[in-house]
């Protein structure tokens, strides 16, 4: 009987010896505060991840609507004839000749979001598919939704024209002049100093000269854009 009494434990002390809630296990804490570590860098990696996600395909949105590179549209506002001189001549050799200058005013209209940059444009001038003369504008830079001018001087190769005097002799006679100008103009859209597109800008016009006045009768003209 007194055995049995030696190993009762008092309740008092077998209260102290069992860990309460605010003492716990140094092997559980140390468990657990690794899981939550874990969980929290997983938690700000995926925010992280998913934020980026999001800009990108903000910026793909962006870049394919807003600033998606469209067409340039050129126009021809005008075309001039000046200083148009002609005469008859007496040898064989030189039936005719004939000095003019054409003056073609072009615009090229921007429509991108984003600046686009221009090279040396190029005016061809044709009588009869022959080249007259050939122009040259400067470079430049239209803004966004802006218009760059393009104004080209030709002056005509007198010696291109007399290749065939015999048509040049009659449509003089006949008070007129068909002409073709072809222009050409290359640039260069940059989106973000990232994203660059190139276009080239082709126009081909017909007009009739009035050769009593210098006057244009007609004229037609059509573009085309490669991108």
């Amino acid at each position: 009987m007194s055995a049995d009494r030696d190993h009762i434990t008092p309740l008092a002390t077998a209260a102290a010896d069992r860990p309460t809630s605010d003492e716990e296990d140094p092997n559980t804490t140390s468990t657990r505060r690794p899981s939550s570590r874990r969980r929290r860098c997983l938690i700000c990696c995926g925010s992280c991840t998913a934020l980026v996600a999001v800009i990108v395909i903000v910026l793909v949105i962006i870049v394919l609507t807003v600033y998606k590179v469209k067409e340039p549209v050129i126009t021809m506002n005008s075309i001039s004839i000046k200083n148009l001189k002609f005469k008859t001549g007496s040898s064989l050799t030189s039936p005719v000749s004939l000095n003019m200058t054409v003056v073609a005013d072009a615009s090229v209209k921007n429509p991108n979001a984003a600046s686009f940059r221009f090279g040396k444009s190029t005016t061809d001038v044709y009588y009869r598919e022959r080249v007259m003369g050939v122009g040259y504008g400067p470079p430049g830079t239209a803004g966004a939704h802006k218009t760059f001018p393009i104004k080209v001087t030709v002056d005509v190769i007198a010696n291109q024209l007399l290749a065939d005097p015999l048509d040049l002799i009659g449509d003089l006679a006949a008070g007129k002049l068909d002409l073709t100008t072809s222009t050409k103009v290359g640039g260069r859209a940059t989106v973000f100093l990232i994203i660059k597109r190139h276009a080239d800008v082709m126009m081909n016009c017909s007009f009739t000269v009035a050769v009593s006045n210098m006057s244009i009768l007609d004229q037609s003209c059509n573009q085309r854009v490669r991108l």
